[in-house]
């Protein structure tokens, strides 16, 4: 593919390192990445175990504005990863006064459409034939879980009268030049200057080899999340987000990038669980999901970036998402910080 412009990240965060799955598999050394303020382009890593995944959020300019019966409310029985050290503590600093600027930010994040969308409605898809043994099979497996994706979330948005696209997917191995700078190796990522997920190939076939069905549970978990981002564009939260941040201490940025973070992990978890009878998500699928969001947060995060919350903030946000299959759930910026830990 072409060379496209490329953008400096306004920061960016390590890739998270990778809890054991049940069933074996090595742990994989967590590569470093060094943190770069520029100006112009967002790059914030995405927590879902199993891979590092970016969030890469460009200039964003059109934006507008029961209980199910496979639940996993209870925790998973495999042994949890190792405890990990104790946190760093940033030392918080006041935020200043709102302006008018930042006002209208925060009705945008605090009050958006998307709160009221009510119960999604299922895709009715069945999971896609999965086996990621070659680029072929996952770029396959990503496109027809896109369009499961693309009907429940494109009747949410007529719902509440937004100006939908559905986003593109492209899936790499190796790096790949994107509209919003180079993308490498590991990590998934969302490009709101294109509106385009990426999905690396090499970690899903990695993890195939390991335990294909904890695979399975990653990439539904780690598509649905990026997708969740692309909703957050769509209905201008995204944008409002990063730009409301702009005016924070640093400890209030990572409190607003956790609170980013869990809205789109509540939101993916929204759409798989309104769909958990379709793909079906039972039995041993059921049970490598709810280890993986039972071993997803910051504490395995090296070195230590408290940018995505630690692991009961996002198992809990996993359980709003899935249980109640409600975006009005997923209201992160209304939630105490205890929430958003």
């Amino acid at each position: 593919m072409g060379q496209p412009v490329q953008q400096a990240p306004t920061w960016q965060y390590p890739p998270i390192p990778i809890p054991q799955p049940p069933g074996g598999g090595r742990r994989k050394k967590p590569r470093k990445t060094p943190r770069v303020l520029l100006i112009g382009l967002v790059v914030l890593a995405v927590l879902v175990v199993g891979t590092g995944i970016t969030l890469l959020v460009g200039s964003l300019g059109d934006d507008e504005q029961p209980q199910a019966g496979n639940t996993p409310s209870a925790g998973p029985s495999e042994t949890p990863s190792p405890t990990p050290s104790a946190p760093t503590t940033p030392v918080e600093q006041p935020s200043p006064p709102p302006t008018p600027t930042t006002a209208k930010q925060d009705a945008i994040v605090l009050n958006s459409n998307l709160y009221g969308v009510g119960l999604l409605g299922p895709s009715k898809c069945k999971e896609p034939p999965f086996a990621p043994t070659s680029y072929q099979l996952a770029q396959a497996y990503y496109n027809q879980l896109l369009g499961c994706m693309n009907i429940t979330w494109g009747v949410a948005m007529k719902k509440i009268k937004v100006k939908y696209r559905a986003p593109k997917v492209a899936v790499y191995n190796g790096r790949i030049n994107t509209a919003c700078g180079r993308q490498g190796g590991v990590r998934a990522a969302y490009c709101g200057v294109n509106e385009t997920i990426y999905m690396p190939y090499a970690p899903d076939a990695r993890a195939y080899k390991s335990n294909p069905v904890y695979a399975r549970a990653l990439m539904l978990s780690t598509f649905a999340h990026e997708y969740g981002h692309h909703i957050q564009k769509r209905t201008g939260v995204l944008t409002a987000s990063i730009e409301r941040a702009q005016t924070m201490s640093p400890a209030d940025k990572l409190t607003e990038s956790r609170r980013r973070e869990l809205q789109a992990t509540c939101l993916g978890a929204a759409y798989l669980g309104i769909n958990s009878a379709f793909l079906p998500i039972t039995g041993p699928l059921l049970t490598s999901y709810r280890f993986l969001i039972s071993h997803t947060g910051d504490e395995y995060a090296r070195p230590r970036t408290h940018d995505h919350g630690n692991a009961k903030s996002n198992y809990q946000w996993n359980i709003a998402g899935f249980n109640t299959k409600k975006p009005g759930s997923c209201n992160t910026f209304k939630a105490g910080r205890d929430r958003v830990a």
